[in-house]
Parts: structure tokens; sequence; C-alpha cells
């Protein structure tokens, strides 16, 4: 690496797809449980 600009282009190249990657995840996860089951495992109150 010869200088800032490029180390930052290439940790933006790498970072940048695995944070989106991580964000469906989480987003089809928090989606993934239906309504029942979340009832269902809801703390009583």
């Amino acid at each position: 690496m010869s200088s800032a600009e490029e180390l930052t282009f290439v940790i933006g190249r790498w970072v940048r797809p695995i944070v989106m990657v991580l964000y469906v995840v989480h987003r089809l996860g928090s989606f993934a449980t239906s309504s029942r089951e979340q009832r269902r495992t809801a703390p009583d109150q």
C-alpha cells in the first residue's frame, strides 16, 4: 500500500459487502418467527 486512500479503498471493498450481508441476515432473522411464536415466547406480564 502506498497511500492512505488505497488502504481506505481496499478496506471499504471488504467491509461494505460484509456489512450488507449482516444487515440482510439480521432483517431475515427478525421476520423468521411468526407472530404466534413471538406471543408464545414473550415473557408473561
